[in-house]
């Protein structure tokens, strides 16, 4: 199992209300599938996304990733999570303006201390696989926003991680590079990663397997 997640509870205390954004959620994705998370501004998605990638900690329940219980883990040691399991897709696309695409896909490998030599080449091998080995010494300013958002699944694919989380991938794109972006992610599904895919957007999340369906921080589906 990639994810297992029992009755998560995040509350937050607001002007001295307490607003729960996530209240009992229960999830469970296998190695290997392709579910969409999807829900209104506020239903709790963003909440159980930064969870689910370690970005966060809940307020109560449990969350075992990779067969590893990260519920109550420091901060320190979900950092190190993250960068050895998870690969995130975010909608602004999160390059760095003074590095090429190649540079930005081995940063984290970079990170990791992964020797150049095998950073060079998992990071052009993530190229080739999102069709984009031709514009490897580019800058983010010298592509267009389909694929700054291709170079983005390389960076998140090129370290191998167990899931990959996709944060509205689409949110920026017109309708032809967003359906080329969500072939690609359908094309590393068939090749066997686990992805989630957060979204509001109804059309961008009948493209995956499964949907799960949140409404105030609840799965009602």
């Amino acid at each position: 199992m990639a994810i297992r997640a029992d009755n998560l509870r995040k509350f937050y205390t607001v002007g001295g209300q307490t607003v729960k954004a996530l209240d009992g959620v229960s999830l469970d994705i296998a190695d290997g599938e392709y579910v969409t998370v999807v829900g209104t501004s506020g239903s709790g998605k963003s909440t159980l996304m930064n969870i689910l990638g370690c970005l966060d900690s809940p307020t109560s329940g449990s969350y075992i990733l990779d067969g590893e219980d990260v519920s109550e883990l420091s901060d320190n040691a979900l950092s190190e999570i993250r960068s050895r399991k998870i690969g995130f897709i975010f909608q602004s696309f999160n390059l760095i303006p003074g590095l090429t695409a190649l540079e930005n896909i081995e940063l984290p490998l970079l990170y990791r201390k992964v020797p150049k030599a095998k950073r060079s080449a998992a990071a052009l091998d993530a190229l080739e696989s999102v069709r984009l080995s031709d514009r490897a010494l580019h800058r983010p300013r010298e592509l267009s926003g389909g694929q700054q958002q291709r170079v983005a699944i390389a960076r998140a694919i090129a370290a191998n991680p167990k899931v990959i989380l996709a944060d509205e991938p689409c949110g920026n794109l017109d309708s032809r590079s967003g359906a080329e972006v969500l072939d690609i992610l359908n094309e590393l599904n068939r090749d066997g990663k686990t992805i989630v895919m957060i979204t509001h957007n109804e059309d961008t999340a009948k493209k995956a397997k499964r949907l799960i369906r949140i409404s105030d921080g609840k799965i009602v589906q």
